[in-house]
């Protein structure tokens, strides 16, 4: 079975580069950061067709013509969502991925949807170990939850079935609203949940449970290797590590 992609390629661009008019066009290794994305998105043998959501249309470059759908929309996150999977309606499952991974792989997309379908489920995110991270995009500084069975990252793409994506807009979009508050997000998921997960004890099928109960379908953890998979770029020093990491694939060198 094959999947759709949607790459979200808005947000604020300026926080790293005052010239960027958005995120997507961040200048990375000479191309747009989503130039990268649409390029592995196309090249993985897992996806069917690719949409890019964008703020505007105007003046984005050569790399439009790469993908199948350009969606424009410059709403809230849950609303560019809910616009990405619109442009496809139909039933095949959704990838839903944001634009500013630039060292992402083909294989890294086939390895989590492949892994995503064998589960069944309706909804996957991927983990990817801190080891991993630290390995792959050495100088890289994120931000890792401690679970019971180690130190991760969360990645920045989720297979859904599209019919999930609708009905949840709500719990989505309160969700990303109070992702950096502790407190407010607790209020949200849970504060038994929040505070295993504060002190390391939460174990990865009850983070599963808690995706189902929330979404009213069932979840799945897929845990990978694939760092770039995590491996956004937000900030200056982000553009550094991507770049190095990029220019050591093309020319086959670690230096």
């Amino acid at each position: 079975m094959k999947v759709d992609v949607v790459v979200l390629a808005g947000g604020d661009g300026a926080v790293i580069d005052p010239a960027c008019r958005f995120k997507g066009l961040l200048p990375i290794a000479g191309k747009p950061m989503v130039e990268w994305v649409a390029m592995a998105a196309r090249g993985a043998l897992s996806v069917a067709e690719v949409a890019v959501v964008v703020p505007t249309a105007e003046d984005l470059g050569a790399w439009v013509d790469t993908v199948d759908k350009l969606v424009v929309s410059n709403g809230s996150f849950i609303e560019n969502v809910v616009a990405g999977v619109r442009a496809f309606r139909n039933d095949r499952p959704v990838l839903i991925t944001t634009g500013d991974l630039p060292a992402l792989t083909p294989e890294a997309i086939d390895d989590f949807v492949a892994r995503s379908l064998e589960t069944g489920a309706d909804f996957t995110y991927p983990l990817v170990r801190k080891a991993d991270v630290l390995e792959q995009f050495p100088g890289s500084e994120r931000t890792f939850v401690r679970l019971a069975d180690g130190s991760v990252t969360g990645g920045n793409m989720m297979l859904v079935n599209p019919a999930l994506v609708e009905r949840n807009a709500d719990i989505g979009e309160r969700l990303f609203e109070t992702r950096k508050s502790a407190v407010q997000m607790a209020r949200v998921i849970g504060f038994r949940f929040a505070w295993k997960l504060a002190i390391g004890r939460l174990e990865v099928h009850e983070v599963e449970a808690k995706i189902g109960e929330l979404l009213g379908g069932s979840g799945a953890a897929i845990n990978t290797s694939h760092a770039s998979i995590g491996a956004d770029v937000d900030k200056p020093h982000d553009v550094v590590v991507a770049e190095r990491v990029l220019y050591q694939r093309s020319t086959g060198r670690i230096d």
